[in-house]
């Protein structure tokens, strides 16, 4: 019996720390300067306790997220498995990668369904730490850098996100939460403190001129407002302000040049030449891919050389091939088809809404070491997951408790 005690006070203390360790790790993505000082906060802050639960606890099918997981790590498996035809001296290198995604698919599931936690209050100090790191972003290079205010410059990142892609997407996710929270507000100074927020955020999105995080952002916005449905005095206003911004930007910049001047408006960035390429090679190996690398160098045969084929998807099915693509195509069916307008989910979905458009147009393929990447797919797909896991099992918990207690309390009154 005291051991028992024992190890269930053990047991409390690691979830404790994993949570704190899941809630700082997924805010490390903004405010930590370099790729690897994120992976040691996960490790120390996560990885570590989750290991240790994992190590303990017995495998249970719903209580680690189910299909949606299974269908994670089964693709994630198959990426490990092809770097014996693709670079053998790389599997090392994936096998950690596969085991860091478990655990953060496992265990971020684990600690929604030993803790519930107020998700809508996190995503508002997240949306607060994401708009002064882009503030930060901004002074620092149009500033500092350049030691001049100045916009004919791409806006690059001083954190995990340093390209201007990679910061473009960072910006475009931040404004894109703090407008759902903005629309979905009771209180009119909720709603505009939120707009200067999504505001803020909008401006280094601009600034980045990434053409794919400025597309995924307005399509998702669109879609926010369908799916909240806010009142007309709530979404109108903001509307037509934007438009009115739109329009003096263009009549007093040359905003519109910075984003199509060449070679950006050759070719859609060379992009087209690229995936040309890229689909060429995958017909030779269609099923299987090429296999992985941990140098994920495409050259094309003008003899430039990329890091990616600038479409994860598409980066994908070259690496993996149609048996690796499928996999992940129905890992993200799996997870699109929990969407729920619940306010705990709903900022979720439209994030990973927008990292999946957002991976039409730039990218390495979906499984790779944590890195900005990461915050596009796996850590809103594995909170969406973890949440509606900790809904369920917590439900069912409370419905068992109340059928045991039920013949108690029926025996009692009978006896009375």
């Amino acid at each position: 019996m005291a051991f028992q005690f024992l190890t269930a006070v053990r047991e409390q203390k690691i979830i404790s720390w994993a949570s704190a360790g899941l809630i700082i790790f997924i805010s490390a993505f903004l405010w930590v300067p370099s790729r690897d000082g994120l992976q040691g906060v996960y490790l120390l802050g996560f990885f570590l306790p989750t290991l240790i639960i994992l190590t303990l606890k017995k495998f249970s099918f719903d209580e680690y997220g189910g299909w949606p997981t299974i269908l994670a790590l089964t693709y994630a498996g198959f990426s490990l498995l092809s770097t014996l035809w693709g670079e053998p001296k790389d599997f090392g290198f994936f096998l950690l990668q596969w085991c860091v995604l478990a655990s953060w698919l496992c265990g971020s599931c684990l600690v929604f369904i030993k803790r519930e936690i107020n998700v809508e209050k996190y995503l508002e100090w997240f949306v607060a730490i994401g708009v002064l790191a882009t503030i930060i972003a901004m002074v620092r290079y149009y500033f500092f850098v350049f030691g001049v205010s100045t916009i004919d410059n791409r806006l690059s990142g001083w954190n995990v996100f340093r390209n201007p892609n990679e910061i473009g997407a960072m910006c475009g996710i931040i404004a894109l939460l703090a407008f759902n929270i903005g629309v979905r507000s009771s209180s009119l100074k909720r709603v505009w403190l939120f707009y200067l927020l999504t505001s803020i955020a909008t401006l280094g999105l601009v600034a980045s001129f990434s053409r794919s995080a400025l597309s995924a952002f307005i399509i998702m916005s669109f879609i926010t407002l369908l799916l909240a449905r806010p009142p007309l005095k709530v979404w109108l206003p903001p509307v037509l302000i934007s438009i009115i911004a739109l329009l003096l930007l263009l009549d007093g910049t040359q905003i519109l040049d910075y984003y199509y001047t060449a070679p950006r408006n050759q070719d859609f960035g060379g992009r087209f030449g690229i995936w040309q390429e890229v689909l060429y090679r995958s017909s030779e190996n269609i099923f299987i891919g090429i296999g992985m690398t941990e140098d994920a160098s495409i050259s094309i045969a003008s003899s430039q050389t990329f890091n990616h084929a600038h479409n994860a998807w598409l980066d994908t099915l070259y690496r993996t091939g149609l048996i690796g693509l499928t996999l992940l195509l129905l890992h993200t069916t799996a997870i699109f088809q929990k969407a729920s307008r619940d306010p705990r989910l709903l900022p979720i979905f439209l994030w990973l809404g927008f990292g999946c458009l957002c991976n039409l147009l730039d990218g390495r393929c979906f499984f790779w070491e944590i890195g900005a990447k990461w915050f596009l797919y796996w850590i809103p797909a594995g909170l969406i997951v973890a949440i509606t896991t900790g809904i369920k099992i917590r439900a069912l918990q409370t419905n068992n408790s109340s059928t045991i207690k039920s013949p108690l309390l029926s025996s009692i009154n009978s006896g009375s």
